[in-house]
């Protein structure tokens, strides 16, 4: 996919000119985590809506609004934590070539559940309800490189590093505590990589 968006480079025209907004949804695969010895990569699901203002050829600003998963599988266990946010990302896009950007910015997430899966219980494996012992808020800094094609269609890798930690106080290890993990954790921001497809209209 890199490759083809490379080379069309080569041919692509501008589609949206300074001076003009545009919306698009996106759909796409992710990877999360959250940072600790602890910790490994689970795979989650990503939706939402951005809108962009082209400022000339060169650089636009976006802003939208994404559902994403996060979480973590926990090592040596079979437990994992399961988190939902709705996440604001702002970006600044640098148009290197025609079509092709390099992308960077700021995001404010809302954590909407959060709990701790696959824990052992009386009566077989259960999932407990952690969102309490969660910071509610969650700070990043998305970077990310796009490709858009003159029809509208568009591709993302983006990562997200996280500047605020998910749980509050010491309530990580405690949790591996519980399932067994034996890794502790004196980090705990979340990570994410995200593949994303999309479409760009103009308004």
């Amino acid at each position: 996919m890199i490759a083809a968006m490379m080379v069309a480079t080569v041919s692509a025209k501008a589609q949206f000119e300074p001076g003009t907004f545009s919306l698009q949804p996106k759909v796409g695969f992710e990877l999360t985590s959250i940072s600790g010895d602890g910790s490994k990569f689970k795979p989650g699901f990503t939706a939402g809506l951005e809108g962009q203002y082209q400022i000339n050829n060169w650089f636009g600003l976006s802003a939208g609004v994404h559902y994403a998963m996060g979480g973590c599988k926990i090592k040596e266990t079979d437990a994992k934590f399961n988190m939902n946010y709705v996440n604001i990302p702002v970006m600044a896009k640098f148009y290197v070539t025609k079509g092709l950007s390099l992308n960077a910015g700021l995001q404010l997430g809302f954590m909407t559940s959060a709990k701790l899966a696959n824990v052992q219980l009386l009566g077989g494996k259960s999932d407990v309800d952690i969102k309490d012992l969660c910071n509610k808020t969650d700070f990043s800094i998305p970077l990310s490189i796009a490709y858009e094609f003159t029809n509208g269609l568009s591709f993302e890798a983006r990562y997200n590093a996280g500047v605020t930690n998910v749980f509050k106080d010491d309530v990580v290890n405690a949790a591996l505590d519980v399932v067994g993990g034996t890794k502790r954790w004196d980090d705990n921001k979340n990570e994410m990589f995200m593949i994303t497809v999309g479409y760009k209209f103009a308004l």
